[in-house]
Formats: C-alpha cells, sequence, structure tokens
C-alpha cells in the first residue's frame, strides 16, 4: 500500500493554515467527499456509530469494526484520512495496538480522547 496520503497530509499541513475536513461515516460518503474535490476526509466515529449501528456515540463501536470502515475508505480512495479512535480502545497497552493496526489499515493520521470511562461524545454534555 502506498504512504504517499500521509506524506500528503504532512505537506498540507507544513504548508496551509487550514483546511475542511469533512466528516464521513462509511466508505460511500468518503468517495462523494473525493468526488467533490476536498483534500482530506475525517472518519467520524459519531458517523459510524450513528450510520452503522443506529446509535450515539457512547463507545459502541470497538476497534474491529473501525478497521473494517478504514479498509474500505482506503479501497476508494487515495485522500490523507484522519481517524477518530474515541479513547484508544483501552489502556496504554491497547492504544499503541491500536495506533499500529489502524496504521496498517491506512489511516494518515488519528485523533485520540482523552476522557474518563464511560466515553462519550464530544458532543454530549457529561464526559470528563
Amino acid at each position: 500500500m502506498s504512504m504517499s496520503h500521509i506524506q500528503t497530509l504532512r505537506t498540507m499541513l507544513g504548508t496551509e493554515k487550514g483546511t475542511i475536513l469533512p466528516g464521513a461515516p462509511n466508505a460511500l460518503a468518503a468517495r462523494i467527499i473525493a468526488d467533490l474535490d476536498f483534500k482530506a476526509v475525517y472518519l467520524t466515529g459519531a458517523g459510524i456509530a450513528n450510520m452503522h449501528l443506529g446509535l450515539p456515540d457512547l463507545g459502541f463501536i470497538d476497534l474491529s469494526q473501525l478497521v473494517d470502515h478504514v479498509v474500505a475508505i482506503r479501497c476508494v480512495i487515495d485522500l490523507p484520512l484522519v481517524v477518530d479512535v474515541d479513547t484508544g480502545f483501552g489502556n496504554a497497552i491497547n492504544v499503541t495496538h491500536t495506533v499500529r493496526i489502524l496504521e496498517q489499515a491506512g489511516a494518515s493520521a488519528i485523533q485520540i480522547e482523552d476522557q474518563r470511562a464511560p466515553k462519550r461524545c464530544g458532543h454530549f454534555d457529561g464526559r470528563s
């Protein structure tokens, strides 16, 4: 797998003042975002929970489900893909595993939330 999406993201971060990353809940949405000529895609955890499970973003998505979405998206776009990994799926050892697996799946970068369990969507009240 080519890693040019990572270099593209690094270049964007180093040269642009800001970039819009539309949120995609699945591969179809990511493809539409690419077809609309955006420069990168954000794989939203809330979007996956809402669109894939019909549930709020309260930690229902696990690492294997997230990886499936990353792989599906990477199969249809070459753009940089920033992935919401919630709290990393556990302790420091789990976070290390999460980073390695998502790197292999095709994530260009990840976003990790620093929250106490149970995780709550960043849009909800009651998180700490």
